[in-house]
């Protein structure tokens, strides 16, 4: 495990201060945590009552004002009646001047009455009205009388009327007797108290307002969208409230400006008319208190968790010290650093290990020494063993009397222009040394024969790597050689033997080993050549890249022979 994990784990101080923390923080918060949340719940309730109280009593009061005056309007009609019955022959009561003075008084001792009309089946009769209604309003004053006229009362939609600056609602009942409909009586009623009551129910965090079953605003208690009548039907409460007129208190998210904002709202509807009212909060405002509460919280659980993490510090780190110290010098043991003690006087427990974890540095490092001696050994016995191998196979041919040291000696500096790792260097080494393993099983004839050899020896000399590979397979320990002992005669066209592997296919090992065999091939004397010249061998090399050779290792040998790191034994040479 590398030093950097071992790091992550954690320490006897942090355990100890977490313990602490869990004993004595984790309660605390759970008990308030329960506690904001029974808050929040019975802080929920209270809201949303007063929020359906709010809107429940808006819409009663707008309900009140149309039963109001529908009643006030029925009186009339059936005042009319007495009057139409009592009547004297050819008199119309509904045109008499006596009307037309009630209905002065109604309207000038109700300033929310805007208009009054009492007319016969024929349209005639007495009215008292402001001046400048917009075409609008006239002509649902009309649609109203027709139905009226045909024996419907009528509650007609939101208007606002300009001339007076405030929104009005149409009324209309007729008046009937035994004969039928008789003529009707018509009112323009002023919502201004609603329009008043709305706003002030919408006086600080709370917002109200007044919609139609199409979503449109119809009050606001804001006045600039009163104003507007802005289309509010993606809010979610009103969206529920299109669905169906009835009752309902939730919480919704809805888009205030650019952000959206948790609500909590209710809506409800107003039996009379098709409108709705909703009164809602922001959930921020609504629960502050749940808020504040989680402030001093979070604020005395900080002060609770900074006392813990003081004493629990004090207490901790004589306990933590000498342990941190035993578990840094474990690290460095583990590192290879065995000549590391650690210092401990205490008397206790702690103390013991400490004197004990000396006693298992000291015999781990003697036992560690005696591992490397002896690594050490069996690794230059093993190399040994290679070597003479070697030198045994070289032997059964007088001609290439030191070739697989050789060979060994120019791979290695080849691998180290290829800036191979260390293990891959040694493994280049052995199989650079048994290159030529196979050749013990090649008869001495073919391997002895001073001239050229017939196509017969030769095909029974390309098995010699193959049967390299097989004999060394068989020991677990040298199967990373067998590449390039099996492939160092494989070449990068395709065109090699014992597989005809091609280019990248052909292991490294092979050819590093193919170009190094080749080089001490021409650089020695044989039966069937002399040695060559370095600089001719080199460039005859060099024109054999791409069709032999890989073009990255004979640019290492090349760079090898360069630096002086490949040179010919003149000595070796002229004895051969």
């Amino acid at each position: 495990m590398s030093e950097g994990s071992q790091l992550r784990r954690p320490r006897i101080l942090w355990t100890l201060l977490a313990v602490m923390l869990v004993v004595g923080i984790v309660p605390l918060l759970i008990s308030h945590y329960r506690l904001i949340q029974i808050n929040r719940d019975s802080l929920e309730t209270l809201e949303k009552k007063y929020l359906t109280r709010s809107a429940v009593g808006i819409a009663g009061e707008v309900q009140d004002l149309v039963t109001n005056y529908t009643q006030q309007l029925l009186k009339i009609a059936g005042g009319m009646k007495s009057s139409s019955s009592l009547a004297a022959p050819g008199t119309d009561a509904f045109t008499s001047s006596y009307q037309t003075s009630l209905i002065s008084s109604y309207t000038s001792s109700d300033p929310d009455l805007l208009a009054l009309r009492i007319v016969n089946r024929r349209g005639e009769g007495a009215a008292a009205q402001a001046e400048g209604l917009s075409g609008e309003v006239s002509a649902e004053m009309n649609e109203a009388l027709g139905l009226a006229l045909q024996g419907q009362p009528y509650v007609g939609t939101f208007r606002f009327i300009d001339v007076v600056n405030q929104p009005a609602i149409v009324l209309a009942v007729p008046v009937a007797d035994e004969r039928g409909v008789i003529g009707a009586v018509q009112a323009l009623v002023s919502l201004r108290r609603i329009a008043e009551r709305v706003a002030e129910e919408g006086k600080g965090d709370v917002t109200a307002f007044i919609v139609d079953r199409s979503g449109r605003v119809l009050m606001h208690s804001v006045s600039s969208i009163s104003v507007e009548r802005p289309d509010f039907s993606e809010v979610p409460i009103v969206e529920e409230f299109k669905k169906a007129p009835v009752r309902l208190t939730q919480s919704y998210e809805r888009k205030d400006g650019t952000e959206m904002v948790k609500m909590l709202g209710t809506v409800a509807p107003v039996a009379a008319t098709d409108w709705g009212i909703v009164v809602e909060k922001a959930q921020a405002t609504a629960f502050a208190s749940v808020r504040k509460m989680i402030r001093g919280t979070v604020q005395w659980s900080a002060v609770a968790i900074l006392l813990a993490v003081i004493l629990g510090t004090l207490f901790a780190t004589g306990i933590s010290k000498p342990i941190q110290m035993l578990a840094e010098r474990t690290r460095d043991i583990a590192s290879g650093n065995y000549q590391q003690r650690v210092e401990v006087h205490a008397r206790n427990e702690i103390g013991e290990l400490a004197r004990n974890f000396n006693l298992m540095s000291g015999e781990i490092e003697k036992s560690i020494e005696d591992l490397k001696k002896a690594a050490n050994e069996n690794h230059l016995l093993f190399i040994n063993a290679v070597r003479m191998l070697a030198a045994a196979i070289d032997a059964k041919d007088p001609y290439t009397r030191g070739h697989s040291e050789r060979v060994a000696r120019y791979s290695i500096a080849i691998g180290k222009h290829l800036s191979l790792s260390e293990q891959d260097m040694r493994n280049l080494r052995i199989s650079a040394l048994l290159h030529d393993v196979g050749k013990i099983g090649i008869d001495d004839r073919i391997l002895r024969k001073p001239g050229a050899l017939n196509d017969e020896e030769f095909e029974i000399m390309k098995t010699h790597p193959a049967k390299g590979a097989a004999i060394m397979s068989g020991v677990a320990q040298l199967i990373d050689i067998i590449p390039g002992m099996k492939y160092h005669h494989e070449r990068w066209d395709g065109a090699g033997y014992p597989d005809g592997l091609k280019a990248e296919f052909i292991p490294m090992q092979a050819r590093i080993v193919s170009v190094a065999d080749t080089f001490d091939a021409m650089t020695t004397n044989r039966p069937y050549q002399k040695a060559m010249d370095l600089s001719y061998v080199v460039g005859k090399i060099r024109e054999l890249t791409t069709s032999r050779y890989d073009p990255v290792v004979i640019e290492a040998f090349t760079n090898a022979v360069n630096q002086g790191d490949i040179q010919i034994d003149e000595q070796i040479r002229g004895a051969a």
